[in-house]
């Protein structure tokens, strides 16, 4: 993911995106980035009143799609990530492997 991407994703963040809890807007100083690859980026959204969101972005085009060959997901698949994250206890888990 370019930067271009990151701050489109980060300025419709701030116009479109409301805390689930109390509707606060988030600001830019309030969104993080805990990591990103070519086509996903994994935020922590903060709003100062609750518990952070963690929020996930994909990016999918013409470029992405030239770059892998198109898989479909299948039940295996999900029930292979579901596991896998319910015997997780950080979010950097995800991300160390």
């Amino acid at each position: 993911m370019n930067s271009s991407e990151i701050q489109k994703i980060f300025q419709t963040i701030v116009k479109r995106i409301r805390c689930p809890h109390c509707g606060r807007q988030y600001s830019f100083e309030n969104i993080h980035i805990l990591n990103s690859t070519k086509s996903v980026c994994f935020l922590q959204l903060k709003c100062g009143n609750h518990s952070p969101t963690l929020a996930s972005v994909v990016i999918n085009g013409p470029k992405m799609a030239a770059d892998k060959q198109e898989r479909k997901v299948s039940s295996d698949d999900l029930l292979d990530a579901h596991y896998k994250i319910s015997r997780m206890n950080k979010i950097e888990e995800l991300f160390s492997k």
